[in-house]
């Protein structure tokens, strides 16, 4: 199981978000979350193009299983374990942050200026973001940035390099990363229903 632990890929994102500074409570920054991202070209062909189809995907599993699980979203397989909610609720705010290693500015509200207080502010919003509606806004935020995000790095800059975990990857790679992410811990939610007798929307009939 996942405990509150973040991969060292994550890590490695979230430590490039300095520069980036703090400007409200943090009850309004999650409002000003809501508020949208400007259009952005969507992509029709390519790697980014074969993201965002994934992303499709991974949307509908996420918030299909948000809905199925709300009555358990207090349940968590182990002390120090995250629970259902707060599966949830980081997936939202790592979408929010992952792109900043592409350089990507994260939502509105959700500007950070280290990594430690980007660590800090996503468990103070896995542990207060509790109500199913509340859930249910920060994952589709979160998702609505990442398709932001991705939209937002050109075909032309995915070569571009930038530092991560202390070496230079190209921006492609913090893309794969930011869906990747959301793939793992949805293995995770998926284990989560299955150990609370919940059928995963998509699996019911078959």
């Amino acid at each position: 199981m996942h405990a509150h632990h973040h991969s060292p890929a994550l890590i490695g994102s979230l430590a490039l978000a300095a520069g980036l500074v703090i400007a409200a409570p943090a009850a309004a920054q999650d409002a000003d979350r809501h508020a949208g991202h400007h259009e952005t070209a969507m992509p029709t062909s390519g790697v980014r193009a074969d993201l965002l189809g994934d992303l499709d995907i991974l949307e509908e599993k996420y918030t299909g299983l948000a809905e199925a699980m709300t009555a358990h979203y207090g349940w968590r397989p182990g002390e120090g374990v995250r629970s259902v909610s707060e599966v949830f609720v980081h997936i939202g705010a790592a979408n929010a942050f992952i792109p900043i290693a592409a350089n990507v500015a994260p939502p509105q509200g959700m500007e950070v200026a280290s990594f430690e207080e980007a660590f800090a502010r996503m468990q103070e919003m896995e542990k207060r973001v509790t109500d199913p509606t509340e859930v249910m806004k920060e994952l589709r935020a979160g998702f609505a940035h990442a398709r932001h995000a991705i939209a937002t790095v050109s075909d032309e800059q995915l070569d571009d390099r930038v530092m991560f975990m202390g070496q230079e990857v190209p921006k492609r790679a913090i893309l794969i990363l930011l869906v990747t992410h959301m793939h793992e811990h949805l293995g995770q939610a998926v284990a989560y229903a299955r150990m609370n007798a919940v059928v995963p929307p998509w699996s019911e009939g078959g």
